[in-house]
């Protein structure tokens, strides 16, 4: 059985309030269906690369948006495929992101975490080999538990994770860390905790526009992140300065979103949207896709005008087009 301790100081109390009202102020914000489309995608892509950074990928933020959009790029096959597969991780628990982290939800996104960077025994699939953890010298620093445990580690950890008297933050919190000292897995063990972790605040509605930067928070101080991580573990089962530091780490990003929305509309990529572009949008965000002949008799515009107000909005990669010819449809595009 898992056990966590941690303990309510004035400090993480306060934390605590701070997020809450943030989140509160954030949730009630009338954002236009662009300006929320807008930080979405950039809070998406800071995330990925500051994960992926993190564990020593050297793609630059650029870059990232790049594999973001579906671009192809000339960088090293492996530091691609990292980005990519996070990209396309962090989409899967999008799509589940209010329903209960559970373990086999937890293998699927290390299996599409890890794509085609293991052996196809070894994703998606708890290691049957010690691991180590080592410092920037190669030096080890903590030995996880031996592969006999790891299961049994792991059920004992979602059985802790059930208790609904936790506050959202320290869950996901605790959750991170203990998982991050089993070390479940050969290889994506921060990308996979970090990610879960996240999923476990969608979870909770602790991050409803889903913008929050804590990804960006661990990697602008990386030394202290790992320092935090290990301190930890040496404190015998109290993880209060570890939640602690996390939700430092929340009221940060909600800090950082409310200071993007009080800066008023984003502008994206120069181009200032017109009512009817956001009229436009926001039908989309209500049905999911629309065709543009549904689009003219709703907006009661003609064919003409309508992809002369959905053409730049493609462009600018808010929407996609699929399909050809009449048979084409537009949605929102994803993160």
């Amino acid at each position: 059985m898992f056990k966590a301790q941690y303990r309510i100081t004035t400090y993480l109390l306060k934390l605590f309030e701070q997020i809450a009202v943030t989140a509160a102020l954030v949730r009630s914000s009338r954002l236009k269906v662009s300006v929320n489309t807008s930080l979405e995608r950039d809070a998406f892509a800071r995330s990925v690369h500051s994960s992926t950074w993190i564990e020593g990928n050297l793609l630059s933020l650029a870059q990232v948006r790049a594999v973001v959009d579906g671009k192809d790029l000339l960088v090293e096959e492996k530091q691609k495929t990292e980005v990519a597969n996070c990209v396309e991780a962090m989409r899967q628990i999008l799509k589940i992101k209010h329903k209960p982290v559970t373990e086999q939800g937890l293998l699927a996104v290390h299996g599409r975490m890890i794509k085609g960077l293991l052996a196809k025994d070894r994703i998606g699939q708890y290691r049957s080999v010690q691991n180590y953890i080592v410092d920037a010298r190669n030096k080890v620093i903590f030995t996880p538990p031996s592969p006999a445990q790891v299961a049994g580690r792991m059920k004992a950890l979602f059985v802790w994770a059930k208790d609904e008297s936790l506050h959202p933050v320290a869950r996901s919190a605790i959750f991170q860390h203990e998982f991050l000292t089993i070390h479940p897995f050969v290889d994506g063990n921060g990308r996979v905790g970090r990610a879960v972790g996240q999923w476990f605040l969608w979870e909770k509605g602790m991050d409803p526009l889903c913008t929050l930067g804590l990804d960006d928070f661990f990697a602008q101080d990386r030394p202290r992140y790992y320092d935090m991580i290990q301190q930890t573990r040496d404190m015998d089962g109290d993880f209060t300065h570890w939640v602690e530091y996390v939700a430092q780490g929340l009221a940060w990003a909600h800090d950082d979103v409310q200071k993007r929305i009080k800066a008023g509309t984003l502008r994206l990529q120069g181009v200032t949207l017109t009512p009817k572009q956001e009229e436009l949008l926001g039908m989309l965000e209500k049905k999911g896709d629309l065709g543009a002949l549904e689009i003219g008799k709703t907006m009661k515009i003609n064919r003409a005008r309508v992809n002369q107000l959905i053409r730049p909005l493609v462009h600018l990669g808010m929407v996609t087009r699929e399909g050809a010819a009449r048979a084409v449809r537009y949605r929102l595009n994803e993160k």
